[in-house]
């Protein structure tokens, strides 16, 4: 049944979600250098952390030039509750960034940790990797709106996009179509279904 009071407050969380990722992105742009400023876009996710010594929600961040540079990083707050002070022990500093931004494969690391720990957490900023099979929404009608396929790459952007501009999914359907999937939710793309 639809429940027009729930669609409006699912509408309500999904712009608080979306005023948040852009203040996280404006502190984000603020830290990167000048100089490197106008080539960068920044991708704001939540990132549900199970390790009981950080917090329940993260905020995990990519930031993409186009050089083709690209680096990652997170912060152990979530979104909603990000300031701008956070930053101060987990943003990478400006040499950092400008390694990112000549395309330069720069680790960054807030303090010694786990290479193994920190790859798995950065992996789980979205819900599927390169490889997976998932069925992405082409139509409207939930049923039958639906269409196979596999992510065949992430973060990804078309030259004539607008700055900040990414989509989490590129996907090879499997009539050989490529799409991108504009949102990583399960409306719009979702774990293919074992055959059974």
């Amino acid at each position: 049944m639809f429940l027009p009071s729930s669609a409006a407050s699912r509408s309500g969380e999904e712009e608080r979600r979306r005023q948040a990722y852009s203040k996280v992105e404006g502190y984000i742009m603020e830290r990167i250098p000048a100089e490197c400023r106008s080539e960068a876009q920044v991708v704001v996710q939540e990132v549900q952390c199970g390790d009981p010594s950080c917090s329940p929600i993260d905020t995990g961040i990519t930031v993409l030039f186009n050089s083709g540079g690209r680096g990652m990083f997170g912060v152990p707050v979530a979104p909603a509750d990000f300031e701008a002070e956070d930053l101060d022990e987990f943003c990478p500093p400006g040499e950092i960034f400008a390694e990112w931004f000549k395309g330069n494969n720069v680790e960054w690391y807030p303090n010694p940790v786990d290479d193994d720990a920190y790859e798995a957490n950065m992996q789980e900023m979205l819900r599927f990797q390169i490889g997976t099979l998932v069925q992405c929404r082409i139509a409207a009608d939930p049923v039958t709106g639906w269409a196979n396929g596999q992510v065949v790459e992430l973060f990804y952007r078309e030259s004539n996009w607008p700055p900040g501009q990414v989509a989490p999914y590129k996907i090879q359907l499997d009539d050989g179509r490529k799409i991108f999937a504009p949102q990583d939710t399960p409306e719009v793309v979702r774990a293919r279904p074992h055959p059974g």
